[in-house]
C-alpha cells in the first residue's frame, strides 16, 4: 500500500453510529420521538372517541400510523446525522439476495422461535409479568388487521432500517464482527423496553445481525423479523387451546421438538455460512 492509499484510508469519516455513546444518545432520541408521538397519539384518540368513533379498529390504526411515524421521525434524524458524518460514503444496503436464502431464513426463523420457548418461560416465571402490563400487552397486541401490518410489515420494514441499516453498520466499521453484532443486538432489545419482548429480541437480534453481516443487506434481517413477528402473532391469535397445545405435549415430546428445532436451525446456519462466502473485513 502507498502513501496515496493511506491517505485516502485516513480521510475516511467514521459513520454517526460507531460506538456505544452515540447508540444511547439514539436510544433516548427513538425514545422520546415515541413518547411524543405516543402522547398525540392518545389525545387524537380522546377526540376521535368524543365524537362517537371509539371502534378498537380505529384505535388499532391510530396507533400503526403512530408507530410508523415515530420511527420515520427516528429513521429520518438518524439519516441526517449520519449524512452530515459521512456525506456521500453513506449509504442504506438494500443489496438483493439469493433466492434460495429466503426460505431457509424462515425455517431458521421459525425453528430459533421454538428454541427460545424454554429460556422465554424461565425469564417469564422468574420475572412474573404485572397485571397492569399484561393488560398494556393485550391492548397492544389486538387480534385485528391493523396489529398485523404493524408486527409484520411495519416493524420489520423500519426497524431493520435502523438497527441493522444504520446502526449495525455503522459498527462494523468500528469494531471486530462479533463485538458490533452484540451491541446492535443490545439496542435492538433495549428499544422494546420490556424485559420479556426484550430477552428474546437480543437473540433474534445476533441471529439477523450476523446474517446482516454475511450479505451486507437489510432484506434477510426484515424477511427474519417479519417471520418471528409473524410466528408470535400465530400464538397470539389462535384460539388459547392452539396455542396451548405445547404444554399438553409433555416433557419428553417437548424434548424431542426442541433438539428438531435446534437441528434445523444449525443447519440453516451452517448452510449459510459455507454458501455465502463473502463476509467484509473488519475495519479495525
Amino acid at each position: 500500500m502507498d502513501i496515496n492509499d493511506l491517505h485516502h484510508t485516513d480521510v475516511t469519516p467514521k459513520p454517526a453510529y460507531h460506538n456505544a455513546n452515540s447508540l444511547i444518545r439514539l436510544f433516548f432520541v427513538v425514545i422520546f420521538f415515541m413518547i411524543i408521538v405516543g402522547v398525540a397519539g392518545s389525545i387524537l384518540l380522546f377526540i376521535l372517541k368524543t365524537c362517537g368513533l371509539k371502534s378498537p379498529l380505529v384505535k388499532s390504526l391510530v396507533k400503526l400510523i403512530a408507530y410508523i411515524f415515530a420511527l420515520l421521525i427516528s429513521l429520518k434524524y438518524a439519516i441526517r446525522k449520519s449524512k452530515e458524518q459521512e456525506g456521500e460514503y453513506f449509504n442504506i444496503n438494500f443489496d438483493k439476495v439469493p433466492k434460495w436464502l429466503f426460505p431457509v431464513l424462515i425455517s431458521c426463523t421459525v425453528a430459533l422461535f421454538f428454541v427460545m420457548l424454554v429460556p422465554a418461560a424461565g425469564l417469564i416465571n422468574l420475572i412474573p409479568k404485572p397485571v397492569a402490563a399484561q393488560k398494556l400487552f393485550a391492548k397492544t397486541h389486538t387480534k385485528d388487521m391493523f396489529s398485523i401490518i404493524t408486527l409484520v410489515i411495519a416493524a420489520p420494514i423500519l426497524e431493520e432500517i435502523l438497527c441493522r441499516g444504520i446502526v449495525l453498520r455503522g459498527l462494523l466499521k468500528s469494531y471486530p464482527p462479533h463485538k458490533a453484532i452484540v451491541i446492535s443486538a443490545i439496542f435492538f432489545a433495549a428499544i422494546h423496553i420490556n424485559p420479556w419482548q426484550a430477552f428474546p429480541a437480543f437473540f433474534g437480534g445476533l441471529f439477523i445481525g450476523w446474517v446482516y453481516y454475511k450479505t451486507q443487506s437489510v432484506i434477510p434481517g426484515m424477511v427474519i423479523h417479519a417471520t418471528i413477528n409473524a410466528t408470535v402473532s400465530a400464538f397470539l391469535f389462535l384460539p388459547s387451546y392452539t396455542s396451548n397445545s405445547l404444554n399438553s405435549l409433555g416433557i419428553p415430546y417437548y424434548i424431542i421438538l426442541w433438539l428438531l428445532a435446534a437441528l434445523i436451525f444449525s443447519m440453516g446456519c451452517i448452510l449459510i455460512q459455507k454458501k455465502i462466502l463473502f463476509a467484509p473485513e473488519s475495519t479495525v
